[in-house]
C-alpha cells in the first residue's frame, strides 16, 4: 500500500494539532482549514477513509454530527 502526498500532509497536521487520542481528535473541517492545497472536502474525506481503512488514523469522539479522526 503506498501512501500519496495528500495523506502525509494530513498525517503531519494532526501531529502538529496534537491528534492522538479520541479527546483531542480533530474532524476533516479542521484539516482542511490548514491544508491550502487541496480546497475540495471530498478529496479530503476519500483520503482520511484510506488511511482509516489502513490503519494509519481511527475514529474518535462525535463533534456532532461529523466524525473525527485521530492518529
Amino acid at each position: 500500500m503506498k501512501v500519496n502526498r495528500i495523506q502525509l500532509i494530513i498525517l503531519s497536521i494532526m501531529q502538529k494539532m496534537n491528534a492522538t487520542n479520541q479527546v483531542s481528535s480533530i474532524s476533516i473541517a479542521n484539516i482542511q482549514e490548514s491544508i491550502q492545497s487541496v480546497k475540495s472536502y471530498s478529496t479530503l474525506y476519500r483520503c482520511i477513509n484510506f488511511l482509516c481503512d489502513n490503519g494509519f488514523i481511527s475514529y474518535g469522539v462525535k463533534d456532532g454530527k461529523f466524525n473525527t479522526y485521530y492518529i
